[in-house]
């Protein structure tokens, strides 16, 4: 891992290690310094990132994310396994290596690498915690999450057009606070333009938020009008304006359950179900794991 901060990717990258751990794989995560992150809970062992790659070699399997570490991860000579969580021409040279193993989190990544190299990626899927999934609290109808790290000028301009509504941010909070605060709020703006997959608008669903949402590039889960709004920037306010509208309850509360329907596709208890047919399909062989 690259880091240990508040990113979606390496939340996925350490559910990935914990899933895999579960299945009987013996693996660590390399952090820089061997820090464990704070902001969500973490049972696997940690080590030092500087020391794997000193000392990293042929006989060690490492697993990555982050296309900017390929060069110096390949410069080990250990086998390769390139957990692939967004399509970007930066992962190009990874896909094209036949000595990684490639895996996908989603289906347009999976799609990507069939474009660009040719490859047939391994699925192992992604999940999200179970503690973001409703659990019957109460909701503020009025009450709309957001998270201003990226896309807060966004959020503003809601703030601004659309006053009847309050606004909550989410910034550095715990997973705990992050999913309370989703969990009793009405909305949930995702405003992080360019995002590869947009982790926390599903998450926002699993909590029974509607979300209104500007396009990311895997657009699987977020279908316009069915599970999600989904708008360019400029209209977002407009949007939002318009679906928390006295006369829009119907279309709020389609938005709110067959958003809550799409992100139970992604249980953790389902993803562990894949991951088992991943391994059955190469990633066993390719981990080195007996």
């Amino acid at each position: 891992m690259p880091g240990i901060g508040i990113h979606g990717g390496i939340k996925v990258g350490f559910q990935f290690a914990q899933l895999l751990s579960e299945a009987g794989a013996p693996i660590a995560v390399a952090t820089p310094g061997g820090l464990a992150p704070s902001w969500f809970r973490c049972g696997q062992p940690v080590v030092d990132r500087q020391n794997i790659l000193a000392n990293a070699g042929p006989s060690d399997t490492l697993v990555f994310s982050l296309p900017h570490d390929y060069p110096m991860l390949k410069a080990t000579g250990a086998r390769l396994i390139f957990h692939c969580q967004g399509t970007d021409p930066l992962i190009d040279p990874v896909l094209h290596d036949r000595d990684v193993t490639i895996l996908s989190c989603w289906e347009q990544a999976a799609r990507y690498a069939r474009t660009v190299a040719g490859r047939e990626a391994i699925d192992v899927g992604i999940s999200i915690p179970d503690i973001f999934f409703y659990d019957g609290a109460a909701k503020d109808p009025c009450l709309v999450a957001f998270m201003p790290r990226r896309g807060a000028t966004i959020a503003e301009r809601a703030m601004k057009h659309v006053r009847h509504l309050r606004y909550v941010p989410i910034d550095n909070d715990t997973e705990e606070v992050c999913a309370a605060t989703m969990k009793r709020s009405g909305f949930f703006l995702a405003t992080a333009v360019g995002e590869w997959f947009g982790l926390p608008a599903l998450e926002a669903m699993a909590a029974g938020c509607v979300v209104v949402s500007v396009p990311v590039v895997a657009m699987e889960h977020l279908r316009d009008g069915d599970t999600a709004c989904v708008v360019e920037p400029a209209r977002l306010p407009t949007v939002l304006d318009d679906i928390s509208g006295e006369g829009a309850g119907l279309r709020r509360a389609a938005l709110r359950d067959r958003g809550a329907a799409m992100a139970s596709r992604y249980r953790t208890a389902l993803h562990r179900r894949k991951l088992e047919s991943a391994m059955r399909a190469g990633l066993k062989d390719a981990l080195s794991w007996n």
